[in-house]
């Protein structure tokens, strides 16, 4: 909960984001979730049990760098442990979690369903839609967005899929940044449209968010509260651009 103080000196806290249901989850399932990807390289049962059967991913953030992940059916293909990502990556964590203190903070996401490990994996929380979802307004609806992952295909420092059963790639930017992705790679491209289409379609690679909205209940000011990572995807925009969705049109 988001806390500040208004001129009258009371308490002013955000609104609670619509169409989300996230609960804690104990320290025994972090401790769980940190074996299942960096003692055993297996799906997390954690996330299994929100999301059954779903391909899951990994985003984490340590003060080291970052380590990403996929999970498409039992195995991870970690950016950590990939002899072609690893010096690109973080080093793995520990799965006792004795060097827990390097995270910042990480993402294990599946289409349906995330769970949110904080700093220092001392606390975790789980993050899925409520069942009540279909009865908000469309103004406060979760909707679906996708951003485009940066990269280069061009000259001896190009981004490239790096091929396997699990995707991987390495995105190199021209800033020199370089990152590993967990999926295969799609340059950036504005493709013909297809026959009968009536306008070219946007290629890529691409992260999928859902965002969360809320309303103040003082100002009806209505605003994103929150935002679960959904997919990682390469081929066209998996969802419309800002402004083309039924929730903004509805208000044209």
């Amino acid at each position: 909960m988001i806390t500040s103080p208004t001129p009258d000196g009371g308490i002013w806290e955000a609104p609670e984001p619509r169409g989300a249901h996230t609960r804690p989850l104990g320290p025994e399932t972090v401790a769980a979730l940190l074996g299942d990807l960096f003692g055993h390289g297996r799906r997390s049962s954690a996330l299994e049990a929100q999301a059954p059967g779903e391909p899951q991913w990994l985003l984490a953030e340590l003060g080291d760098g970052r380590i990403t992940g996929a999970c498409p059916r039992g195995a991870w293909r970690l950016s950590c442990d990939d002899p072609q990502t690893a010096r690109l990556s973080a080093p793995p964590l520990d799965p006792g979690g004795a060097d827990a203190w390097r995270l910042l903070g990480a993402a294990v996401f599946s289409p349906s369903a995330q769970i949110h490990i904080g700093e220092g994996a001392e606390e975790a929380w789980a993050t899925r839609d409520s069942a009540d979802i279909g009865e908000l307004p469309p103004w406060l609806r979760p909707r679906d967005r996708s951003f485009l992952l940066a990269g280069w295909h061009a000259g001896p420092r190009s981004s490239r899929d790096l091929g396997g059963d699990i995707p991987f790639s390495i995105g190199r930017e021209l800033s020199g940044a370089t990152a590993c992705h967990p999926v295969n790679w799609h340059d950036f491209d504005i493709a013909a449209p297809p026959e009968g289409a009536s306008a070219a379609a946007t290629v890529g690679t691409w992260v999928s968010v859902r965002e969360y909205w809320a309303e103040d209940p003082e100002t009806g000011a209505v605003g994103v509260a929150f935002h679960r990572l959904t997919e990682y995807r390469a081929g066209p925009k998996p969802t419309p651009p800002i402004g083309l969705d039924a929730a903004d049109d509805a208000h044209r």
